[in-house]
């Protein structure tokens, strides 16, 4: 192929990536793979970040691969596929391999101009037994527990404690938290303001 008139966001949302990084294309097809991230730093870079996040999703789960192992390294590389694409009408779990930059710019369209002095908080999706919300405020959320839904947090913008039972979590851009269940938790805002994405999964 020819790299010189290469379309890079085309290529790296082919899918070419993810099969190299498990190692289902040809050795001519690695190669070129190889051959491009040589030429081109930005596909490079998402090749290495790919890489990175099955390198800690395999520690984190270092035990026998099972069924449920597998269906959770595919739903991982499904995530990251559908945070590249940025599709408002197919968004992707958040979890702690989130990357932020990528849900800023999927929610950008859904930003206010101006930060109001009231919270904005905008449903973004609420299918499949997931709620995601984009919530913006200056104000934090008030003391809860959930029994019926695992809820997390990203972070897109400024800083937040959250307190969760006994525990304190200081949280910037890109700070990914999972609330556990049935615990007292509440948060507080320490920037001027605070923009995140709130996902509540239904068990």
């Amino acid at each position: 192929m020819s790299l010189r008139n290469l379309d890079i966001e085309e290529y790296i949302n082919s899918g070419v990536l993810h099969d190299y990084c498990i190692n289902t294309l040809s050795a001519a097809k690695r190669l070129e793979v190889e051959q491009v991230c040589a030429e081109y730093p930005e596909v490079k870079s998402e090749l290495l970040q790919m890489q990175q996040a099955l390198e800690k999703f395999a520690e984190g789960a270092a035990k026998w691969p099972g069924a449920q192992i597998k269906e959770e390294i595919w739903g991982t590389l499904e995530n990251l596929n559908k945070e590249k694409a940025g599709d408002l009408n197919d968004l992707p779990l958040i979890n702690k391999y989130s990357d932020y930059n990528r849900w800023k710019k999927i929610v950008m369209p859904l930003m206010p101009k101006e930060i109001p002095d009231e919270p904005v908080i905008t449903p973004i999706r609420n299918s499949g037994g997931v709620m995601q919300l984009l919530m913006i405020g200056r104000t934090g959320v008030p003391d809860e527990t959930h029994e019926n839904e695992r809820e997390s947090f990203l972070v897109l913008e400024g800083e937040c404690e959250c307190h969760i039972g006994d525990n304190v979590y200081r949280l910037g851009p890109g700070g990914f938290i999972e609330i556990p269940m049935y615990e007292h938790h509440n948060v507080k805002v320490l920037s001027e303001y605070v923009v995140a994405v709130m996902q509540q999964v239904a068990v």
